[in-house]
């Protein structure tokens, strides 16, 4: 029993010894991508840190803080353990303390935003309320939990998260659903919820099941989103709790994702970890190009996309170091493409600035996105000239140098890439191409051949035949 017992230990650690050899580890590499064959592969910088904001001066420290909007120049942050909303500048002076709307006091408000008006939105979670004040910091209006059958008694209204679009509708965060409302504070339904698919098990038992055996069969819930924003454009962009894909979305006006559905985030070893630590986005924000950063909260990892969710560049990580965090909760991206993290527990916001490098992939994505072709191909080159084994740009080129016709160019950087389709489909068409411009010359080579066989299988068969003849004469004469 004890052999048996220690071989089962032996195969145990093997086994995990061998996923650890299969994942990569968080390593001191401070920008980086993935291969094809999860490998890291270490870039150019792509973000260097400006500043710290820690110290507001009379305002004092932040605690527990859990959001973060930038507007027109000033940061708004929802100071949790502080029970207040600051507006500050991109420096760190605080310009503005809201402690109180609608003549309570706030009570742990966990998000903020700012419409095109002003108008500064709370979500006193702690409160079960929604408080809006005006941009000289009064009191403007309160919402509270909208008069909904649908909203039973036993739903509380502790919103986490709150966004508003510029036609007035109201976007709210509560537990795994994505509240909508319109401005007379009415409930307008759910909206972006995930697809929680079909159990056969849970059918029957709720079909066939006792009435006890249907109260203990738990109802599947769908997939919790962890944030959203709003984007430039005015979809929805969230990123769910937990999944193993599709777990950044784009939502449009009826709640569909046209966000691709591929895995993002890495499976990484951190540091002293046994187990591989999977993504949890904390957070998400666009850019006025599209561009899209997610805040890992297990890893403290930065991960960049562009629209179509190829990956540009992962930075960041968990740590004191500048440019490291301990629990990063909330980010959000300037005009400027600065990007400013909100760290909970270091209780201070790190100032990210772009690098040349990531400015000249920014600009070349946006052009091609625009249908400048050429001068997002001279970008594209610019990027390649930093960092030659930049598989974006010369997936990029190679989807351009198709556009032009130039499948050879194509397949070399598609090759370069390592993107197995893109190859393929150059390939055919430069066999395609290669059929038709020597078409003529291929027919004139096959009838050629055909002659050939032919004259040569005519002399054969002559002197076969001669052979046979010589033979059956000689046999004759023989006799």
């Amino acid at each position: 029993m004890k052999k048996k017992m220690k071989n089962i230990l032996i195969i145990t650690l093997a086994l995990v010894m061998s996923l650890t050899m299969c994942l990569p580890a968080l390593a001191e590499t401070t920008n980086f991508i993935m291969d094809t064959d999860g490998e890291m592969l270490p870039i150019p910088e792509t973000y260097s840190v400006e500043k710290s904001i820690k110290n507001l001066g009379a305002a004092g420290a932040l605690s527990k803080a859990e959001d973060i909007f930038y507007k027109d120049g000033y940061l708004y942050v929802a100071d949790t353990g502080n029970n207040r909303v600051l507006k500050m500048t991109t420096d760190g002076e605080v310009k503005l303390i809201i402690t109180s709307g609608g003549g309570v006091d706030l009570n742990g408000p966990k998000g903020v935003f700012v419409d095109d008006e002003g108008k500064i939105w709370i979500a006193d979670t702690g409160n079960l309320r929604i408080v809006i004040i005006d941009k000289n910091g009064k009191d403007y209006d309160v919402f509270e939990k909208p008069d909904s059958e649908v909203l039973g008694p036993d739903v509380t209204f502790d919103v986490e998260k709150i966004c508003v679009n510029s036609m007035g509708y109201i976007y709210a965060l509560k537990g795994p659903n994505m509240m909508r409302m319109n401005s007379k504070n009415e409930f307008l339904g759910y909206m972006g919820s995930t697809n929680v698919g079909f159990s056969l098990t849970r059918f029957l038992i709720r079909t066939f099941g006792t009435k006890e055996q249907q109260e203990r069969t738990e109802k599947l819930q769908p997939t919790a989103y962890n944030n959203f924003c709003i984007g430039p454009d005015g979809n929805i962009y969230g990123v769910l709790a937990e999944g193993t894909s599709g777990q950044i979305r784009r939502l449009n006006s009826v709640g569909e994702n046209t966000y691709p559905e591929n895995s993002y985030g890495f499976m990484l070893y951190t540091q002293g970890s046994l187990y591989p630590t999977e993504p949890t986005f904390r957070d998400i924000t666009v850019d006025e190009n599209g561009i899209v950063t997610v805040l890992d909260r297990n890893t403290g990892l930065l991960y960049q996309y562009d629209t179509e969710g190829n990956l540009l560049t992962t930075f960041g990580g968990k740590g004191s170091r500048k440019g490291t965090f301990d629990v990063p909760t909330s980010l959000v991206v300037d005009e400027e493409g600065q990007l400013y993290v909100l760290d909970n527990n270091a209780n201070n916001i790190q100032v990210f600035a772009p690098t040349s490098f990531i400015n000249l992939v920014h600009e070349a994505i946006t052009l091609q996105a625009g249908g400048f072709y050429d001068d997002a191909q001279e970008y594209w080159q610019q990027v390649l000239d930093i960092d030659s084994n930049y598989a974006l740009a010369h997936k990029a080129i190679g989807k351009l140098l198709y556009k032009q016709e130039n499948y050879k160019e194509s397949m070399r950087h598609y090759k370069l890439a390592n993107d197995t389709t893109g190859y393929s489909d150059s390939f055919s068409e430069n066999r395609h191409n290669i059929m038709r411009d020597y078409f003529f010359l291929i027919i004139v080579i096959i009838v050629a051949i055909i002659v050939v066989i032919g004259k040569l299988f005519v002399t054969i068969k002559r002197r076969a035949d001669k052979w046979a003849f010589n033979i059956e004469m000689r046999g004759d004469m023989d006799r």
